[in-house]
């Protein structure tokens, strides 16, 4: 069979231009991956070109295996010592080869990974007075490496990097060591210092292949400009409307610098989509459309038909989650698995509620590269932080906090305690009161046990929810995410969800705000233990980020809000960041094969507060004749609205107040149940025998009217 064989005009033309730098624009779904190892096959088998002399870089090892194996059956060959392999990968191999040449580093050097380079700096700030935090330093020497700007706000964090970094980069050398960072860095500084070593690997690769060159950060286009010198034959794929990645340091303007700096580069356009339907791609063209700075491609679907993407805008957050569900059940009662679902959304804390629901209905559920929302780091220390407060004999929460964010308060201080507590019968907690240690780490304990103290003197005086910023501004927790870290702040966004469950909390349960949280705290342990609930015949919830290069049969595109999305941790009047988010709406469209749900609330509890948000500015700049709205029984939705914060007493109603004995509700926690009386505003319903008769407010969101 011909190799080009099932290669459209366009894939023809990537594959065959083997001269000269060739830039390729390739559209969501329109076969990348098939034309570069396809390309790699054309040039060794027609061209004759030995295979040691081709390179090709991309980003994970999972894509580089994949080449490989591709590779390997177009020729039959073993591919295995090919030069195809991820950027860090292919710097291993060279820096293994000519390490001599570098100065100050030797034969047999190593590659330290996160942990290892956490300890040294750890072991570097011993015996100072720098309080810590060695990950994040880290991360900001990771941004200095790769060239990106950042600013440290924090003073603490501030000192100790402009301390520990020059003297970690000296221990490296001292020890033979490189991070992960230091691999592209040090190849870049090895062929810059030693022209004879360049010149040796530009005569070595006549071809040079990039994957995904829209993700390339300025360093790796430096290493892949230096190598193509020679012979000129530099070949990217890539797609400018999936640049989503500049918090990475992924630097989209390298599109417009190679062309700028290869003046012949010839551009091929790939514009037949092999995934979705027309009318999903019809969405997706409308929407980056929007974008001025980009090279124009309009995607085109192999497959003609299917469903016009759905718009549902639902009155409460709680109506769009049960949306999403009915939706899955009834296409999987018509034979779909549940794994051909996904649920994206643009920030993580908005799987909490899906999670939620999922759970109650029995539906198999997985967080697609990430983790359930009550198995994160700053929501187990949450809860940890509250059994304490509640719990003063809970050891294992004790030893989760009693340290986070850093107090110096190391595993003597806790065997001290430990000894302690165990002649006295006391807890670890307890036990402080009989602690005589004396310096800063003792001194930072006894804050800790009054301020337990002082929380737990609080609890029935003020909200529930209140109890999370109390306890984020009197530990330091949330001076220790306030950073312009996009893993910080999303962390930090969590923890204000967090605040959501503690909000419904107070009309879920009955008794005091101790008895109530000590509710919730017992039912939050059921909701972790989802495990055998997760299998690969699952439903996918996921970041748009996460979820690039998947595909789905089913996608619903969720709290689709101005707000949410576009995100408000981002400049509205920087283009740049505007063009971005509208890439990421963009990607997430693209990930539907057959059907396409965008999904909205005017109404969500938010980091515990009830908002009213409009649509999102996507759903506003598409055409509203490329989808359907769905509207059951709620007002179409206006588009002009501002963002505002409901005050108490303007909370939404889902009946007008017009409740009265007899009515058929439900609740969002208690489920289906039947109105026995109204008082004013409240009204007295009667729920099944496991909840039994209760007291709410008729205006609560978390009420419909059936």
């Amino acid at each position: 069979m011909d190799l080009l064989d099932g290669l459209n005009e366009s894939q023809r033309l990537a594959v065959t231009t083997t001269e000269g730098p060739v830039m390729v624009m390739a559209g969501a779904g329109s076969g990348k991956t098939k034309v570069l190892t396809t390309r790699i096959t054309y040039i060794i088998s027609e061209l004759g070109i030995n295979p040691y002399n081709i390179l090709a870089v991309t980003f994970t090892n999972k894509a580089a295996n994949e080449m490989k194996e591709r590779i390997a059956k177009n020729l039959n060959m073993d591919t295995k010592w090919m030069w195809v392999s991820t950027f860090h990968s292919f710097c291993v191999r060279v820096l293994r080869s000519e390490i001599n040449y570098l100065k100050d580093y030797k034969p047999g050097f190593q590659i330290i990974d996160d942990d290892d380079q956490a300890k040294i700096i750890k072991d570097l700030l011993k015996d100072t007075f720098y309080d810590g935090k060695p990950r994040e330093v880290l991360k900001y020497i990771s941004k200095d490496k790769n060239g990106m700007a950042f600013k440290i706000h924090d003073f603490e964090t501030k000192s100790t990097f402009d301390y520990v970094y020059p003297k970690y980069e000296n221990y490296l050398k001292e020890n033979n060591l490189f991070d992960f960072d230091d691999l592209i860095i040090k190849t870049i500084e090895l062929f810059k210092k030693n022209p004879m070593v360049l010149e040796k690997y530009q005569d070595k690769f006549q071809y040079i292949l990039v994957d995904e060159f829209q993700d390339t950060n300025s360093l790796q286009y430096d290493l892949m400009f230096m190598l193509s010198q020679r012979h000129h034959n530099l070949f990217v794929v890539g797609d400018d409307f999936q640049s989503i990645y500049s918090f990475r340091g992924a630097k989209i303007e390298n599109i417009n610098r190679m062309r700028k700096e290869f003046l012949e580069t010839k551009l091929i356009l790939l514009e037949k989509n092999y995934r979705s339907t027309t009318e999903i791609l019809n969405l997706a063209n409308s929407v980056i459309d929007k974008n001025t700075n980009q090279i124009k491609k309009v995607l085109k679907s192999n497959d003609s038909t299917g469903d016009m993407p759905t718009y549902f805008h639902a009155a409460t957050s709680y109506d769009e989650v049960m949306f999403v569900i009915e939706r899955i059940k009834k296409y999987v009662d018509m034979g779909d698995k549940y794994s051909d679902f996904a649920i994206l959304y643009r920030a993580n804390y908005i799987s909490r509620e899906f999670e939620d629901l999922l759970i109650k209905n029995k539906i198999p559920y997985q967080i697609y590269g990430g983790m359930s929302f009550y198995s994160r780091k700053e929501i187990k220390d949450m809860v940890a932080y509250l059994r304490l407060i509640l719990m003063s004999d809970d050891n294992y929460s004790f030893r989760r906090v009693v340290n986070e964010p850093k107090r110096k308060i190391g595993p003597s201080i806790i065997a001290k305690l430990e000894v302690i507590g165990d002649n006295r019968n006391l807890s670890l907690f307890d036990a402080i009161e009989f602690y005589d240690g004396k310096g800063i780490a003792a001194n930072n304990l006894f804050e800790f046990r009054n301020m337990i103290l002082s929380i737990r003197a609080q609890i029935d005086n003020v909200r529930l929810k209140d109890l999370i910023d109390i306890i984020l501004d009197n530990s330091g927790y949330r001076s220790m995410l306030d950073t312009d870290d996009e893993e910080d702040m999303d962390r930090l966004e969590n923890i204000k969800e967090f605040k959501s469950i503690l909000s419904e909390s107070e009309d879920f349960y009955e008794g005091t705000n101790s008895e109530k949280l000590m509710m919730l705290l017992q039912d939050l342990a059921l909701r972790t233990d989802k495990n055998e609930m997760e299998d690969k015949n699952s439903v996918r919830l996921s970041t748009f980020h996460q979820a690039k290069g998947l595909e789905f049969k089913t996608v619903f595109m969720v709290a689709m809000e101005d707000g949410i999305f576009p995100s408000d941790n981002i400049d509205r009047m920087n283009i740049k960041e505007m063009e971005e988010e509208r890439r990421i709406c963009y990607v997430g469209i693209t990930r539907a094969k057959k059907r396409l749900f965008l999904t909205n609330s005017t109404y969500r509890m938010r980091f515990g507060v009830t908002s009213e948000f409009p649509p999102s500015l996507f759903i506003r700049e598409m055409n509203r004749n490329l989808y359907e709205d769905y509207h059951k029984g709620f007002k179409k939705p206006t588009f002009d609205k501002p963002t505002i914060e409901i005050k108490k007493e303007e909370k939404p109603t889902v009946s007008n107040n017009t409740f009265k004995a007899g009515d058929k509700i439900n609740h969002k926690a208690f489920g289906d149940g039947i109105v026995v009386s109204v008082d004013g505003d409240n009204i007295k319903v009667a729920f099944s025998a496991e909840f039994g008769i209760k007291t709410l407010r008729a205006n609560h969101p978390a009420i419909r009217r059936i």
